[in-house]
């Protein structure tokens, strides 16, 4: 299942680009994770249910040219619960994280069953700091071993970066 939700045309600068997050997209597997989807009443915040206790899982993370799905950086099988126990030694990932995280909730392993909230804020932080102008998506999909789906949780924004003159 997929979810689109509007993104409120946000707009961040970094060097000589402008960056609009256009929209993002969120599913699930209705396995492990009952729903992801913004939570009623947020601008940007996200919640999901857990219903299975996650011991393990690996995160997939891709960012790809939107009209000829050209991969400009990708990540494989990032250890999420190896990321969790010190998520400050990957620079990218620590920034987001950080970022995501709602009140202070912070993610430990095994993930156990129940109602998780994160932050829609941290996506810029992961962008490369030179994109040519354009439209780019970036897939997020975190995996279990456990699972026969491709995917757990997924999320994919969708962004364009505009040159400032």
């Amino acid at each position: 299942m997929s979810v689109d939700h509007s993104v409120d045309q946000c707009s961040r600068f970094r060097g000589g680009s402008k960056f609009i997050m256009e929209s993002l997209a969120t599913s699930c597997d209705h396995n492990f994770v009952e729903y992801f989807h913004k939570a009623p009443d947020m601008v940007d915040i996200y919640t999901f249910r857990v219903v299975k206790l996650a011991k393990a899982f690996t995160i997939d993370f891709a960012v790809r040219v939107v009209k000829t799905k050209r991969v400009m950086y990708k990540v494989d099988n990032f250890d999420g619960c190896q990321f969790l126990m010190n998520p400050l030694m990957n620079r990218v990932f620590g920034t987001v994280y950080k970022r995501l995280v709602v009140n202070g909730s912070f993610f430990s392993c095994p993930i156990k069953p129940g109602v998780y909230y994160i932050r829609n804020e941290g996506s810029v932080a992961m962008l490369p700091v030179f994109q040519p102008p354009g439209r780019y998506q970036i897939t997020m999909r975190v995996r279990m071993r456990e699972s026969r789906d491709p995917f757990v949780m997924e999320m994919l924004w969708v962004y364009s970066v505009v040159r400032i003159k």
